[in-house]
């Protein structure tokens, strides 16, 4: 070939090149430009959180679109910067938490619990192999269940075991993205978690006595919370809600009634019993009266100078016939006392010189209104407690007529419903879909050791706990009064 040929071919290749590498520049430029009139940027949601929580709210963002999987998918063209999945963990199982490109944003959460069939009374054998662990949700626990702690912790507690977490985990592709997008999503999930409350728990005591030396030591004596409540003290403090029955009136009158017992106390003990935990104290019992009408409404006086809650009692039938409201961890609470205990020997009755009337300040005496009362407080929404001083002393059983009071109150629609006055220890059970604690006995009751051989020395702290206002756990704990103190067995 000649040399002038061989030069012709190297120009016609360099010539090709040239105009390659210009028709590629040229592909380039409009490619760029076609993409840089379009968002190109865009942060990728699964379908499932998209559908729940973008759907008809879809935020703007400067740096980038919010769009779903599937439609991401359909585009001609795009640039995803970051995933946002679904991932749930259950306590004890392994998760892979935040990192520098990944943060969980927590969505929703559930608590599991073991439950096993209630036995208060100790009949059944716990290591029977046909006793069988349950483990649901609240609202499927089986009926006559009670839930048990995992690993010492009930639910609610940080680290619970069977709690489930479901988190939107969202992942950064392009790390300059990084600040935009876990700034965008911390914002746009923050207030938008469905997390169960946390387990409300509800602690009862029986009789609060506290003449016979025990106010003096609350009053005066350093440290006379913890000798007086012993370690019965950090279940009441570390209660939501407390609950007790003051036997006693809290007036300096000198009028008593001709009773064989009558017991009254300084105003200024209310204090240290509000320390010790107590939100709610009930008076309709048979001391109420010991100093008369005058000293029942020093009593209510001292209860709202101390706001000190109560019911069930007020300076005419009106205001005895009114519910106590509170709400507690999300949970509603009504809450009614009443008298119903037996006429004493030496006459005082108190359906007929203690109730509240038109004219005369007074408790409540349980009567047939008060179940319509208890259904309207139900069909409202709450969680119905009913606090009733009634059954016979010293009686370790309740009486038949005691049993079909109680179950009334569950019947009309309570939740609940405590029981004192027998000052001994009586069953607790579970009737349909409530508890009763027929009797709480005694829990503050200096003095009692000569009664120590009928169990007036024997009490108890029950403690409920409450999710979403069903009752999930129910607890007792054995305590022993010695002298002017009590303390957990």
């Amino acid at each position: 070939m000649k040399k002038s040929s061989v030069k012709a071919c190297l120009w016609l290749i360099f010539g090709f090149a040239f105009l390659a590498l210009v028709a590629f520049g040229v592909l380039v430029f409009i490619i760029q430009r076609n993409v840089s009139l379009h968002e190109k940027y865009y942060a990728v949601v699964e379908d499932s959180i998209f559908d729940e929580y973008f759907k008809n709210d879809v935020p703007e963002s400067a740096d980038f679109t919010v769009i779903s999987h599937s439609d991401f998918c359909s585009l001609d063209f795009g640039m995803a910067v970051a995933f946002v999945s679904k991932k749930d963990a259950v306590g004890f199982a392994d998760f892979a938490g935040d990192s520098e490109l990944t943060k969980n944003y927590l969505l929703k959460s559930k608590n599991y619990y073991p439950s096993l069939p209630v036995d208060f009374n100790g009949e059944k054998n716990l290591y029977s192999p046909d006793l069988s662990i349950s483990i649901s949700d609240s609202k499927n626990l089986p009926d006559g269940n009670r839930a048990l702690p995992v690993n010492q912790k009930h639910a609610g507690d940080e680290g619970y075991a069977l709690e489930k977490k479901d988190y939107a985990s969202c992942s950064v592709l392009n790390p300059k993205f990084a600040d935009s997008v876990f700034g965008f999503f911390g914002e746009f999930f923050n207030g938008k978690t469905d997390a169960e409350n946390k387990t409300l728990f509800l602690s009862v005591v029986g009789d609060i006595m506290v003449e016979r030396g025990v106010q003096e030591i609350l009053l005066n004596e350093e440290g006379g919370l913890e000798k007086v409540f012993g370690k019965t003290l950090n279940l009441l403090q570390g209660s939501d809600f407390a609950i007790g029955n003051l036997e006693g009136a809290v007036t300096e009158a000198t009028k008593r009634w001709p009773k064989t017992f009558t017991f009254k106390f300084h105003k200024e003990v209310l204090e240290p019993l509000k320390k010790a935990g107590f939100d709610y104290l009930m008076l309709t019992n048979n001391h109420c009266y010991d100093y008369g009408e005058q000293g029942f409404k020093d009593t209510l006086a001292a209860f709202e100078e101390y706001k000190v809650p109560t019911s069930g009692v007020g300076y005419n039938a009106d205001e005895a016939r009114k519910f106590y409201h509170t709400t507690v961890n999300g949970t509603k609470l009504a809450i009614i006392s009443c008298g119903a205990f037996p006429t004493e020997r030496t006459g005082f009755n108190g359906a007929t010189m203690a109730s509240a009337t038109e004219t005369r300040a007074g408790i409540l005496w349980r009567d047939e209104a008060m179940l319509e009362d208890i259904k309207k407080e139900k069909a409202e929404g709450n969680f119905v407690i009913v606090n009733v001083h009634g059954g016979v002393e010293y009686m370790k059983t309740p009486t038949e007529s005691q049993r079909a009071l109680y179950e009334s109150f569950i019947d009309a629609g309570a939740d609940a419903v405590f029981g004192s006055h027998p000052h001994v220890v009586q069953p607790t059970e579970y009737y349909k879909n409530g508890v009763i604690v027929y009797s709480l006995g005694n829990f503050i009751f200096n003095e009692m050791g000569y009664m120590a051989g009928f169990g007036a020395q024997d009490t108890e702290v029950v403690r409920l706990g409450l999710d979403d206002g069903k009752i999930v756990y129910t607890e007792i704990y054995p305590a022993k009064i010695n002298g002017p103190t009590v303390d957990l067995k």
